[in-house]
């Protein structure tokens, strides 16, 4: 069995069976999947859903798939704690994509007249959003100039059944293809994969060059090649065991409104202009299960900021060797990352920490020792508390860019266009102790006696 979407879901629920919740219920696409969504969250529970039956639509909508780090270690078959390290792997290994003829992407193919997009259930997530979005969809594009392909997860409004938005980050690689061929006034051929195997999402946030195709980073993290076919109406690999397959040209002087929409920050980002994505051809499986990624949840934040991890940690072990592990953690909606280093000289917390910030758009990073979780947030906070003074371990950096949607964004000093409010103050705090011995042990039972205890003999009714 090929190693996609269900592929996955099964292999979850023969492992992990509790987080796999499926839902017999007929629930509409606006509103009510993101409200069950969201109540589940409130009362800590974040099972994979599987939703089997929609109202007004044949497809199934299955949601949830990245809420934690524990969904993201079963689709990489490893431990919670080396997912990062698999995802750096994966890049670095790489397996080619292979050509096929055909797949099950192609059991339903809609083009010309039959092209409609409210044949699919598009999700409407917030109560101010500004219609349905597709939150999950992965875009394939091809450099013009270079043939090379890129892929990324970006949003997309509905806006006709033929038309969507293509909200593109600044700083993308997809961004810069787009810009330099409108420049040229010459349209993109682009595809929104949506539903696959995890791995495809989780290639497309790695953050490196623009040959490094996340195609092959896909293959290397499934330690098989990823199975292509030949669009229909555009030149581009299609992945041949996907759900559903958008094909269309991204138009370089059409443009529409973007937003509002609930954004990662959880708030609403305010209307933007966005780019007019035209369909030309609809592919999907004969039983099609939608994905779709809930923008305020926390599968959101933990998708996206694995590929910061990844990217730091590669990067700033090759400049500071005594970091041990890096973590984004869902609370900083991936605008915070901690850092575990061993320390070894003074100053060592602060040059990291500084380091994490130029590697990265955080707005803060907190650099603890090797005897701190990363992973538990009561840790770092009881680091900060104990092992730091504010006018000492703490330091800022003004007129950073960070994010342009930072609610809290303020304009260049000598602006006077108020709106432009790009500009965020970074934080770097240094959690560390100092080397001197005269500092406080930290107090607790025995060790031997403490990695000994077995619970559950303690527990056990008598």
């Amino acid at each position: 069995m090929k190693k996609d979407l269900r592929y996955f879901l099964k292999s979850v629920e023969e492992k992990a069976p509790e987080l796999l919740l499926r839902i017999n219920k007929v629930v509409s696409p606006k509103w009510e999947i993101s409200s069950f969504q969201k109540r589940l969250e409130m009362e800590g529970r974040l099972p994979i859903l599987l939703f089997e039956n929609i109202k007004a639509h044949k497809m199934r909508i299955v949601t949830n798939v990245f809420s934690t780090k524990k969904h993201l270690a079963l689709a990489l078959n490893t431990l919670e704690e080396n997912v990062v390290n698999k995802f750096i792997e994966g890049q670095k290994k790489g397996i080619k994509p292979q050509k096929v003829s055909s797949g099950p992407i192609k059991e339903v193919v809609l083009k010309g007249k039959d092209v409609d997009l409210r044949k699919l259930p598009i999700v409407t997530h917030c109560e101010k959003d500004a219609g349905p979005y597709l939150t999950s969809g992965v875009m394939i594009i091809k450099d013009p100039v270079s043939g090379n392909l890129n892929l990324g997860l970006y949003r997309n409004r509905y806006i006709s059944p033929q038309k969507l938005t293509v909200n593109l980050a600044p700083l993308s690689n997809t961004s810069k293809i787009i810009a330099e061929s409108e420049a040229k006034r010459k349209e993109i051929e682009a595809a929104i994969i949506i539903g696959h195997h995890p791995a495809m999402y989780i290639a497309s946030q790695q953050r490196g060059q623009t040959p490094e195709c996340e195609l092959d980073t896909m293959g290397g993290l499934l330690d098989e090649a990823v199975e292509v076919v030949h669009g229909e109406t555009v030149d581009l690999p299609i992945p041949a065991h996907a759900e559903i397959v958008i094909e269309g040209r991204i138009k370089t002087d059409s443009w529409d409104t973007d937003g509002p929409f609930g954004d990662y920050w959880l708030y609403y980002a305010p209307p933007v202009k966005a780019r007019v994505f035209e369909v030309t051809a609809i592919m999907h499986r004969s039983d099609a299960i939608f994905q779709d990624i809930f923008n305020v949840g926390p599968e959101h934040l933990v998708l996206f900021s694995l590929g910061m991890e990844g990217v730091v940690l590669s990067q700033l072990k090759q400049i500071i060797p005594q970091v041990k592990a890096v973590h984004v953690p869902v609370s900083g909606s991936a605008n915070m990352v901690f850092i575990q280093i061993k320390k070894d000289m003074e100053g060592l917390g602060v040059n990291t920490a500084l380091a994490a910030l130029g590697i990265y758009r955080f707005k803060c990073a907190i650099v603890v020792d090797e005897d701190i979780d990363i992973y538990d947030e009561r840790k770092v906070i009881w680091a900060v508390m104990t092992r730091t003074q504010g006018d000492r371990s703490f330091f800022f950096v003004p007129n950073s860019y960070i994010s342009r949607v930072d609610p809290t964004g303020y304009p260049p000093w000598n602006s006077f266009e108020k709106e432009n409010r790009l500009l965020s103050t970074r934080i770097g705090i240094d959690a560390t102790k100092p080397l001197v011995s005269s500092f406080p042990e930290v107090a607790e039972p025995p060790r031997k006696i403490l990695e000994r205890i077995d619970l559950k003999s303690y527990l056990e009714k008598v």
